[in-house]
């Protein structure tokens, strides 16, 4: 694989320039350098534990001699932490250099003696009176030693194939022709393997003024939306005319809606300074950046979020399990119709996803008009309305949940005539579509539950469900999920 991608890789045609810029990172799903640097690192302290209880298990078992587990424990523990902190101190798990992931056996030697060394008081006392104790270290620190060569040989093998198969990639698209443009791709084309310029986008190409120094244009913001939604971008940098500040500003909330970073260059951002006065400064090479957003749920995050729902998840489901039969019997027994209601609405990246509830009407409605449940709405079963009462309707959901669907905790998923009509009264609306919907999140145990009524309504939702993405965290998930039992005991606004 080519390690720059420039806009001589797309064609001039804007449809065909859509299905270039997905396509490409189609064929690789990419994963985070920093999950897979840490992923090394613990198996390095791993080495370090296992050198150490290997020779006290050998002992134990042809030595005749009684282990001392205690301090085995205490010291590989030691040992492996003082050591990790060594070598990432050192250079040794640089992210940057998974092309070519350092190895460098001298210097885990030295560490690993540093360590033993620093160690060694623990186990002195015994030392002292137990000589096979220094035959222990001696063992450990050849042991641990082969364990760490081992790792790291096949680490850096390993890292340097996922590298060129673009598992690692980061791609960086530039919205506004010309030099900064030009820049950028000029920094990146020099780049170690990982990096990739997409391409260029501008609504303007057509002009006789827009120079792209060289590069074609790859398409117009509305392909570049859509290459962020395909999740074929990972950071979009705004660069503009100092004089298109106020455009500037409209193309970079635009852009906030996606699951990428958004960054914009330092000399025309006042205004959004002014929003957000958090925001941080970077740069691209000579190219000097005000970092808008962060991309959402990254590096370690989808890992723990996505273990929650499939742990949490589960639990909850078998734990339900029983009350779905009686359910099932109830919903049956007072209407004709299906148990479960299955309606379209949009997930992830405006995806659309069938979501499962229990039914609770005595009508099915899907289509372009859909009408909100409201406080004695006649559509509603008598069963129905117990269900809705305590939320037991959401349930099925939890299927959604652990076939990735959805989240515990989330952005609550409307129908998708919902969806359009607040997505269009509403610009920061489609913002939610960052992150996976969720059977509850922060703006209902915040109140905000039932009917949308208003604009303001709908407002203050998505208020809640943006500072839920941009504060995630598992403390956050569990918290709203042990909140949301008081919200469905309560059932204010259910209905």
């Amino acid at each position: 694989m080519s390690s720059t991608i420039t806009a001589d890789a797309f064609p001039q045609n804007a449809e065909n320039n859509r299905s270039s810029a997905t396509t490409k990172s189609a064929f690789v799903r990419r994963w985070s350098r920093r999950v897979a640097v840490d992923v090394v690192m613990g198996i390095d302290a791993l080495a370090i534990i296992i050198g150490a209880l290997l020779p006290m298990a050998i002992y134990a078992e042809f030595g005749g001699i009684e282990p001392n587990w205690v301090l085995t424990v205490q010291s590989g523990f030691a040992a492996a932490v003082i050591a990790v902190l060594l070598l990432k101190n050192w250079g040794m798990y640089d992210q940057t250099r998974l092309h070519d992931f350092p190895e460098n056996p001298g210097r885990l030697l030295i560490a690993l003696l540093i360590t033993l060394t620093l160690v060694l008081g623990i186990g002195l006392p015994y030392a002292i009176t137990d000589a096979h104790v220094w035959v222990w270290y001696a063992a450990w620190a050849s042991a641990s030693y082969t364990f760490l060569l081992m790792n790291r040989g096949l680490s850096r093998l390993t890292l340097k194939r996922l590298t060129a198969a673009g598992r690692f990639d980061e791609r960086v698209a530039v919205y506004g022709a010309g030099q900064i443009a030009r820049r950028v791709h000029d920094h990146l084309k020099h780049q170690p393997m990982g990096i990739h310029f997409v391409g260029v986008f501008d609504d303007r190409a057509g002009e006789e003024r827009i120079n792209p120094e060289g590069l074609e244009i790859a398409g117009r913001l509305n392909d570049l939306i859509d290459a962020g939604r395909s999740e074929s971008v990972d950071k979009i940098i705004v660069a503009l005319p100092q004089a298109a500040e106020g455009r500037m500003n409209m193309i970079a909330r635009k852009l906030e809606q996606l699951p990428v970073s958004v960054h914009i260059v330092t000399h025309i951002s006042s205004d959004l300074v002014e929003d957000n006065p958090t925001h941080k400064v970077s740069n691209v090479g000579s190219v000097g950046l005000l970092d808008i957003k962060r991309k959402p749920l990254s590096d370690w995050q989808p890992v723990i979020k996505r273990a929650e729902d499939v742990v949490v998840g589960a639990t909850l489901l078998l734990a339900s399990a029983v009350l779905f039969p009686i359910i099932a019997a109830a919903i049956k027994l007072e209407s004709r119709g299906p148990v479960f209601f299955v309606q379209r609405r949009r997930g992830l990246n405006k995806q659309d996803i069938d979501v499962l509830k229990f039914r609770t009407m005595h009508v099915l409605e899907d289509g372009d008009v859909i009408e909100q449940a409201t406080r004695n709405d006649s559509r509603v079963t008598s069963v129905g309305r117990i269900l809705r009462r305590f939320s037991l309707d959401e349930l099925p959901q939890l299927i959604n949940v652990l076939r990735g669907e959805m989240s515990l905790v989330g952005p609550r998923p409307h129908a998708i005539s919902h969806d359009d009509q607040f997505g269009n009264d509403l610009e920061e609306y489609a913002n939610r579509h960052q992150v996976k919907p969720g059977i509850t999140g922060l703006a209902q145990i915040k109140g905000c539950r039932g009917q949308t009524a208003t604009t303001d309504d709908v407002a203050e939702r998505v208020a809640h469900d943006i500072a839920y993405i941009q504060d995630w965290s598992l403390m956050l998930d569990l918290k709203i999920l042990v909140r949301t039992i008081w919200v469905v005991v309560t059932g204010r606004n259910a209905y």
